[in-house]
């Protein structure tokens, strides 16, 4: 039977069901013109998963960057969620794995993240996937007040 997932290009007409996943998986905030900023960025990496038919259950959003040596190319990822009655099948391992393809193609030589300390399903989850903490951020997350691991790997 074939697998009715798909990724796809987040375009505008997604933001309110990014704007809902944010919110179903406590991600911080992201108002409306935030993603629709992050769509018009042309170093921008915007993905969406497709259960069926135009209905997104998971997206991940991130931005190619100035590697940190001046020298190449990294990027970011800002977000990452999956409904969570769509977690635990793959999914967020589908976004990652489309994610990284992406940066490799763009010539990307490491991404970067950063997660609360105390999300500890998504710091496993990042670990599993190769990323290792790399500083402490005191108070980075401000809504709760919370301190954040900044996390990179190499591709």
């Amino acid at each position: 039977m074939p697998n009715p997932r798909r990724i796809r290009p987040v375009e505008a007409a997604h933001i309110a069901a990014l704007i809902e996943l944010g919110t179903e998986t406590g991600l911080s905030h992201w108002a409306a013109h935030d993603y629709l900023s992050e769509i018009k960025a042309k170093n921008a990496i915007m993905l969406r998963l497709e259960a069926d038919a135009n209905h997104t259950v998971g997206f991940i959003v991130g931005r190619l960057i100035t590697a940190a040596d001046a020298v190449g190319i990294d990027a970011e990822i800002y977000n990452i969620a999956v409904s969570p009655t769509h977690q635990r099948r793959g999914n967020g391992q589908l976004l990652f794995d489309a994610f990284f393809e992406r940066c490799r193609e763009a010539g990307a030589r490491r991404i970067w993240l950063e997660v609360r300390v105390s999300n500890e399903k998504a710091i496993a989850f990042y670990t599993h996937n190769s990323f290792v903490i790399q500083h402490l951020r005191k108070g980075l997350y401000h809504s709760p007040p919370e301190d954040g691991y900044l996390m990179s790997r190499t591709l």
